[in-house]
């Protein structure tokens, strides 16, 4: 008897006996790395090339008038949702500006996430080379200055050149600049 009453309060006091921590943990941030856009492997609009449409040739059936930006947008913050703002031929700074587009790029649970970006062919005036911005962040801190992000660094932005012609204007008078 006396062996099973030395058993119990042994095990009495080994489960009660415990680590009561008090001091507060502090875990560091989760870093927020910046985005990165590059072309899709078979963008029709490569971003290291000068993009040719003529707005009178014939679509194929179904096609909307549009360029289409065929991008991958590489960001180690899996669940981060991005934004993103589109200029169309901005003046340089300090003139103010207006995106032509902008959203919300969802998370995709990946290091990569495709995404396409249509301008549409009515914004675009032929015999002129078009100068198209896309800005990335994971989030814009106002539209007094459109491009700033809340985090300094956390944004990526890429050029296409997109020179437009018509049957009326068949030639590019104002060059890519």
């Amino acid at each position: 008897m006396l062996l099973f009453a030395s058993c119990a309060s042994v095990g009495l006091s080994a489960s009660s006996s415990g680590c009561i921590a008090t001091d507060r943990i502090q875990f560091e941030p989760t870093e927020n790395f910046p985005p990165s856009i590059i072309s899709q492997p078979e963008a029709e609009f490569p971003l290291n090339e000068i993009g040719q449409v003529n707005l009178d040739d014939p679509l194929p059936p179904g096609q909307a008038a549009e360029i289409l930006l065929q991008t991958i947008i590489r960001d180690p913050n899996f669940d981060q949702t991005l934004q993103y703002r589109i200029f169309l031929d901005s003046p340089p700074p300090p003139a103010s500006e207006i995106p032509i587009l902008s959203g919300d790029i969802d998370p995709s649970g990946f290091l990569e996430r495709d995404r396409e970006f249509a301008v549409s062919y009515e914004a675009l005036a032929p015999g002129i080379c078009h100068k198209i911005e896309l800005v990335v962040v994971g989030q814009f801190a106002s539209f007094v200055e459109p491009r700033r992000p809340v985090d300094l660094g956390d944004i990526d932005q890429v050029t296409w050149w997109v020179e437009v012609t018509d049957d009326d204007n068949p030639e590019i008078t104002q060059g890519c600049r």
